[in-house]
């Protein structure tokens, strides 16, 4: 496609617009212009379904990208309702937000659906406070960094299978995080990393010896800390906004207390951040 035909379907604000909405040649158009600028793209399509099979389409159009195509999905859960996101789609969020925060990467074309951009996000600063990096051959507080395992929404297994999970077995510890594509197996001589290594979520066995690797939250709703009085505080509010009588109140409040969250807490970024855009 030439750049008189790009520059024709481009607006004065460097948005795009293309109709008709049917049919592969959005992905075919999205393509090119992903190859002539080199700038991240970012599609809005109506629902996951168009958008998981633009997808498709532009992987073929895009045969030696894939891995700068990202899906970033939504949530479908109301505040104050008693059902848990899905672990995938938290983890593939996280995911998804830690390669578009990776400097000096090539640009991506980013797929979502219009219900997404209307929810809020973890802010970039909190995600960068979570954040842990573990270098082989050097010395990390391993229960500290356990217990943020729990705040960060890691969820404790016997065996460790998929993105969000861990599992203390000794001076071994697993952990398979969000964006990763394999879990990473790290021993332990008291605080000291010995070795950290990939390993096989069917054989448990290793794949690959590794030296240092970033652990990112599994949940975007991090409680802990400093924040924990400040969001239990707006929660509260909230729940009386909500019309919601004290003692459910206090359910929710006792389980941040307890476990630092509840299910659905992640549809109310607001409460969890004081700063959120």
């Amino acid at each position: 496609m030439s750049n008189h035909l790009i520059n024709q379907i481009q607006n004065s604000d460097n948005s795009v617009i293309i109709t008709p909405t049917e049919g592969s040649h959005k992905a075919y158009l999205t393509s090119e212009l992903y190859k002539s600028m080199d700038v991240s793209i970012v599609v809005i399509l109506k629902d996951s379904k168009k958008a998981l099979s633009f997808l498709e389409e532009l992987k073929f159009f895009l045969p030696d990208d894939h891995d700068q195509l990202i899906f970033f999905p939504g949530y479908n859960i109301l505040p104050f309702k008693s059902l848990a996101y899905h672990k995938a789609t938290s983890t593939s969020r996280l995911a998804a937000l830690a390669k578009i925060m990776e400097t000096g990467s090539k640009p991506l074309i980013i797929v979502t659906i219009v219900q997404t951009i209307l929810q809020k996000l973890i802010p970039k600063k909190a995600m960068n406070k979570f954040s842990q990096i573990v270098i082989a051959n050097e010395e990390i507080d391993r229960d500290t960094l356990i217990l943020e395992l729990e705040y960060g929404g890691y969820t404790k297994t016997s065996l460790v299978e998929d993105p969000g999970e861990y599992s203390v077995r000794g001076g071994i510890l697993d952990i398979f995080s969000p964006g990763e594509k394999y879990p990473v197996r790290i021993e332990f001589f008291g605080d000291l990393v010995e070795s950290m290594r990939y390993f096989s979520v069917f054989t448990q066995r290793g794949i690959k010896e590794i030296y240092e690797i970033i652990i990112i939250p599994a949940t975007e709703a991090v409680v802990s800390g400093d924040n924990v009085p400040h969001a239990l505080g707006r929660l509260r509010q909230a729940g009386v906004v909500a019309g919601l009588d004290a003692a459910k109140i206090r359910k929710y409040v006792n389980k941040i207390r307890e476990f630092g969250r509840f299910p659905g807490i992640e549809s109310m970024l607001s409460i969890v951040y004081e700063d959120i855009s």
